[in-house]
C-alpha cells in the first residue's frame, strides 16, 4: 500500500499501467528536439557571423528606424561571435541536447521544441530586418 509520503518510483501507480500508458502515448521526441536545437544554434551563429561583417555599414547608416532593434541584434551577434560567447552557446546547446537524449527533461521537451522554433522564426525575422532594412533605406536615401 502506498500513501502520500511514499517515495516510490512509480508514485503508487501500478508499473504495468505506467508502461502501457507510455507505450500508448509514444516516446518523447528527444532526437527531434536535439536536431531542432542544433539547427537553431547553427542558424543563429551563422546569422550573427554574417551580420558581424555589416556592423560598420549599419553604424554609418543614418536611419532612425529600427535603431534599438539593430543595436540589440548587433550586440547579440558580437557576443555570440566572441570565443566565450561561442563556447557558452555550444555548451548550452550540447548540454540540453544530451539531457534530452538521456530523458532527463522529458516533462518540458515539447515546450523546448516550440521555444526553439519560435526563437528561429523571431530571431531570423528581427535579425534580417534589423540588419538589412537600415542598409536598404540608406541606399534608397542616397539614390534619391
Amino acid at each position: 500500500m502506498s500513501d502520500e509520503t511514499s517515495t516510490s518510483v512509480t508514485g503508487g501507480q501500478d508499473p504495468v499501467y505506467t508502461t502501457s500508458l507510455t507505450s500508448t502515448i509514444g516516446r518523447p521526441p528527444r532526437r527531434t528536439y536535439f536536431t531542432i536545437q542544433l539547427i537553431a544554434a547553427i542558424t543563429t551563429l551563422g546569422a550573427c557571423w554574417i551580420s558581424r561583417h555589416f556592423s560598420q555599414q549599419v553604424g554609418e547608416a543614418e536611419v532612425k528606424d529600427w535603431t534599438s532593434v539593430t543595436v540589440l541584434m548587433m550586440r547579440v551577434g558580437e557576443l555570440l561571435t566572441t570565443p566565450i560567447g561561442l563556447a557558452c552557446a555550444i555548451f548550452i546547446v550540447l548540454g540540453l541536447g544530451l539531457l534530452a537524449i538521456r530523458g532527463a527533461i522529458d516533462g518540458i521537451l515539447k515546450f523546448l521544441i516550440w521555444a526553439n522554433v519560435i526563437w528561429l522564426l523571431c530571431f531570423l525575422a528581427y535579425h534580417t530586418m534589423a540588419i538589412w532594412m537600415p542598409l536598404l533605406k540608406a541606399k534608397q536615401a542616397a539614390g534619391h
